[in-house]
């Protein structure tokens, strides 16, 4: 076992298909099963798979947190010829997201939570399903104008989204992972993420009720900044989390030292590890605490 890392946690893991309201074939997982305080709806980051999640979803649903996790259409365990030809980022929040929260919302009378990570955080601004989550907590949400990058990454994101990202997509139907730190992605997705970084305001200019989904957003929220987070660097969560006005984000920041690391890194949070441990303690106060309410 790797120095550091705590041993596995068995929880009935159960895998299942979802089907969006088009049609299209989801994979999904839910951790845990019987009686618990609250369900946890897990969406990952752009070329982030579901099972990215399997630490801390196992962690969460031993002590009473069931968690759903989903694989968008076109990624990992939804990739049908389908799926991958529709797949976009405004249907992942829209018909994805949706799918999978009514799915969670069918486990049982508990609350339900979001548990998100970097685009996951952004799909509520998007999706106006997940208005009835009761909290969510946000690991390294943001912004991908290239303006919240200093020195020579924001000159390699800008390149990224005016030339690297949207000439890849001009060649391949799906874009294979050499292409770009997402990985592989259908070309769909890598169109709308690179509009999205060649725009001032992000999304906000192309879904004209993005701003209002995000300002009447109104349940608990948790947000947690990597200070060498090179894909959502502090000024580029600071981005997304100040255009909420109907509820105040708790913000943590967070430096790798702080959890006796050299690097943490955008996805850090969902390694398990001692470092791990107090983050995860407080996600799981801070979900139970909102769910009681």
């Amino acid at each position: 076992m790797p120095l550091g890392q705590r041993p596995r946690i068995d929880v009935p893991i159960e895998s299942l298909t979802l089907i969006a309201d088009d049609g299209v074939r989801l994979g999904a997982r839910v951790y845990g099963e019987g009686d618990c305080d609250a369900t946890a709806l897990m969406l990952p980051g752009v070329g982030v798979p579901q099972r990215a999640f399997r630490h801390l979803a196992s962690w969460l649903a031993a002590r009473r947190v069931r968690c759903v996790t989903v694989e968008c259409r076109g990624m990992g365990e939804s990739v049908t010829s389908e799926g991958t030809a529709s797949a976009t980022l405004s249907a992942w929040a829209r018909l994805d997201v949706a799918a999978a929260l009514a799915h969670a919302e069918s486990l049982g009378p508990e609350p339900v939570v979001l548990v998100a990570h970097s685009f996951g955080g952004q799909a509520v601004g998007l999706s106006d399903a997940l208005a009835r989550v009761r909290a969510a907590v946000f690991l390294a949400s943001q912004f991908g104008q290239a303006r919240y990058w200093d020195g020579l990454s924001r000159w390699g994101l800008t390149f990224y989204w005016y030339v690297g990202l949207p000439l890849a997509a001009a060649v391949f139907d799906v874009l294979p992972g050499w292409t770009g730190p997402a990985g592989r992605l259908p070309r769909g997705v890598a169109r709308e993420w690179a509009l999205w970084g060649r725009s001032p305001n992000w999304y906000l200019d192309h879904d004209p009720e993005a701003a209002d989904r995000l300002r009447r957003f109104a349940a608990p929220i948790l947000a947690y900044a990597i200070s060498d987070d090179d894909i959502a660097p502090p000024r580029a969560v600071t981005a997304f989390l100040e255009r909420f006005s109907a509820t105040t984000p708790i913000r943590r920041d967070l430096e790798p030292r702080q959890l006796g690391l050299e690097r943490l890194g955008h996805v850090g949070l969902l390694r398990p590890g001692h470092h791990a441990e107090p983050v995860w303690d407080e996600i799981l106060a801070f979900l139970l605490q909102q769910s009681d309410n």
